[in-house]
């Protein structure tokens, strides 16, 4: 469902996940931090250049849009500020993150399928469906979700964490990496496991997963045993890796996140 603003269809109350590049304009008071309502963005819209708004979902019965700023602005409001997903994991509510994930991800989507991929044709918006169709060769296309595993694997309580080189100094967290294609998930969970520290996993089991915007993924987590092998970091994606207990574990990534989620679970089973 999409419309050009301004849209009469759009209520008075409904809340807007407006995106400036990639950060999120929210509002801040002593209550915490939210989204922003029409009247909040009103006296700025013709700054934003919003152009198409995308309905991203409902929450306690309030629509949700969305739609990324065109034009570089600023909030002049005291109170608003934009500020990147990966903070606002532990600022927002996991209904309001759900939310602020899809609008990501379908903005993503919005301005990478301008034009088809097969012939260079501009794309059109579909009427009955969220997707984008081409008008010369019919090719059709829908949101993109790639799919990647993370997974703590375990070894008598202690539990394998590394460093990979994009980490923030000190931080560890769990293997995680993209699906090949024509791989099953927990066949990825063993390569990915092998490749980036030489530690053969097994007894592969689903823990949960998480919608991940960075920018248009889907990140599914698993648990593994140690099977065999001396850790080896692949010096390329992985600087150090190390198997940790309860009382040594390092700096760990932020809480909200699906890596953090399984590390404390697993340390704490």
């Amino acid at each position: 469902m999409f419309y050009e603003f301004p849209a009469a269809d759009i209520e008075g109350d409904s809340l807007f996940l407006v995106f400036r590049e990639d950060r999120l304009l929210v509002k801040r008071d002593a209550g915490g931090c939210g989204f922003v309502g029409f009247a909040d963005i009103a006296e700025s819209i013709k700054d934003m250049d919003p152009g198409t708004v995308h309905f991203a979902g409902s929450g306690n019965g309030v629509g949700h849009y969305c739609f990324q700023a065109r034009s570089p602005f600023k909030m002049e409001k005291p109170g608003f500020e934009f500020l990147d997903l990966r903070s606002l994991m532990v600022l927002l509510d996991g209904a309001q993150f759900a939310l602020a994930c899809t609008a990501s991800q379908v903005l993503y989507w919005d301005r990478t399928t301008k034009f088809c991929g097969e012939c260079g044709a501009e794309t059109r918006y579909s009427q009955s469906e969220r997707a984008r169709t081409c008008p010369e060769c019919g090719r059709t296309f829908y949101p993109a979700i790639t799919p990647a595993i993370i997974v703590a694997v375990m070894n008598e309580g202690k539990i394998l964490l590394a460093h990979n080189r994009n980490f923030a100094e000190g931080v560890y967290s769990l293997i995680a990496g993209f699906v090949e294609p024509g791989e099953s998930l927990e066949e990825c969970v063993r390569r990915e496991v092998f490749e980036e520290t030489g530690v053969a996993a097994g007894d592969v089991k689903y823990f949960k997963s998480q919608p991940w915007p960075f920018p248009s993924s889907m990140m599914i987590g698993f648990s593994a045993s140690y099977e065999s092998g001396e850790i080896k970091p692949d010096g390329v994606e992985i600087e150090d890796a190390r198997w940790f207990g309860r009382d040594d574990l390092p700096k760990l990534p932020r809480p909200g996140s699906l890596s953090r989620k399984i590390i404390d679970a697993m340390m704490k089973a």
